[in-house]
């Protein structure tokens, strides 16, 4: 009977206890794109990859509108924590693009800086995301480097 009460002690214990803590609300990380042509490739895509784990949340839709600097932006949707963001081309070679399939254009020092020859650091810039922030202005246009 003794073990009996002590089985149905911890087992309400373990029902009692409260919920693990979920990762908090998602935030948004959005932006202006770009490349270094008259044209936005339609198939460039955009992705914020997660500093500790890895993860890589992307894009490939374009969105329109005056707030994008040259008329077409994106925006991600992560969960809190740091990333890096980069635009890439799927295949580069289609539009004469000297540079290889794994090519990255960061949200950069160079691109924080206003793109200036003086600008002398391409090193991309880590965002950090917050529970339900939204980041604007994390434009993936560093094709320089």
């Amino acid at each position: 009977m003794m073990k009996f009460l002590v089985l149905c002690l911890a087992l309400g214990l373990l029902l009692a206890r409260p919920a693990p803590a979920q990762e908090g609300a998602p935030g948004i990380i959005e932006g202006s794109l770009a490349y270094p042509s008259e044209f936005i490739p339609p198939d460039m895509k955009v992705c914020a990859e997660n500093i500790a784990t890895k993860e890589r949340f992307c894009t490939a839709k374009h969105l329109k509108g005056k707030q994008y600097q040259y008329g077409e932006g994106y925006q991600l949707k992560v969960p809190p924590g740091e990333y890096l963001v980069y635009a890439y081309l799927p295949d580069p070679g289609q539009y004469g693009a000297g540079y290889p399939q794994d090519y990255r254009a960061y949200y950069s020092e160079f691109v924080k800086c206003g793109m200036r020859a003086e600008c002398p650091s391409h090193a991309p810039v880590v965002v950090r995301v917050n529970s339900g922030e939204k980041h604007t202005g994390i434009d993936p246009q560093d094709w320089y480097r």
